[in-house]
């Protein structure tokens, strides 16, 4: 007997939700190849052609169109039931450190069904520096905590994989026969080292126009057109464009981002929720 896997499912629901393979991504929290593999994956279980390509963006089948009612059905079902088996409700306080970017886009989707299930529950969410967030979590300040820094010692999980891209104000203009201006954080600080590493690789010249301690100094360096930063994709809005191979710039490495939960006495809630969000993304790092 064939069983279909509901993570794939789930991946296929987000993506007719979103209408667009770029966006379901960041809804569930994987890259967009990662998807794009996902569906691979579903089209071969199933034997039929869920897509189809209509200009630039990608359409459902008949077939597509049918497996998204019987879809949206059984997530329904199976969110309801183990809400009902395991979902009992918490209490008490869980901290939780994210960085800026990511605690604007992708937490509060993480942790809207478990506050849900769970309204006595309060969650108090420190939005900070990785390093700093890793320290705090070592010293028993957070229970939980998204980092881009990985720490072999400690049980974590790879929680996404951003792309990193070359960011400038919508309307800023490259001279690309200067040196490039960059807007940078201050150290220690892993986007500032990608995109110092990428540039000297490439031989390319640049300059330090605006150095900021935090990312809301980085965005109105960007926004007021003193350089350009290297960000991941979350950070992409209508104020901002991309730059890329046109303008010469060298590609950046993808961008990991890690949850762990504290090893020394976690609480009851803070290792649950842990726990449904390894359940989520389908296992540990």
């Amino acid at each position: 007997m064939r069983h279909l896997d509901l993570s794939l499912l789930r991946t296929f629901v987000a993506i007719c939700d979103e209408s667009s393979f770029a966006r379901a991504a960041l809804k569930v929290h994987k890259s967009q190849p990662a998807i794009s593999q996902q569906m691979r994956r579903l089209e071969e279980e199933l034997q039929v052609s869920l897509f189809f390509k209509q200009g630039r963006q990608k359409q459902l089948t008949p077939a597509g169109i049918r497996l998204a009612e019987y879809a949206r059905r059984l997530l329904a079902l199976h969110d309801e039931l183990w809400s009902t088996l395991h979902d009992q409700e918490l209490s008490g306080p869980v901290r939780i450190g994210a960085p800026a970017d990511i605690a604007d886009t992708v937490l509060p989707g993480i942790l809207q069904r478990f506050a849900r299930a769970n309204p006595r529950l309060s969650m108090a969410i420190h939005v900070g520096r990785s390093p700093d967030l890793m320290d705090m979590l070592f010293a028993g300040e957070l229970d939980l905590t998204i980092s881009t820094r990985q720490a072999e010692d400690r049980e974590h999980l790879l929680l996404r994989s951003s792309p990193v891209v070359w960011l400038a104000a919508s309307d800023y203009q490259l001279d690309e026969g200067a040196p490039l201006p960059l807007v940078l954080a201050d150290e220690p600080s892993i986007f500032r080292r990608v995109a110092l590493e990428a540039l000297q690789r490439a031989g390319r010249a640049y300059k330090e126009s605006y150095v900021a301690p935090n990312l809301a100094g980085i965005k109105a360096g960007v926004r007021a057109g003193l350089g350009i930063t290297a960000r991941s994709v979350e950070m992409v809005t209508p104020e901002f464009r991309v730059l890329g191979e046109r303008q010469g710039l060298p590609p950046l490495p993808d961008m990991n981002f890690y949850l762990y939960l504290r090893d020394d006495n976690p609480s009851e809630a803070a290792t649950k929720l842990y726990q449904l969000i390894a359940s989520q993304i389908g296992g540990r790092a």
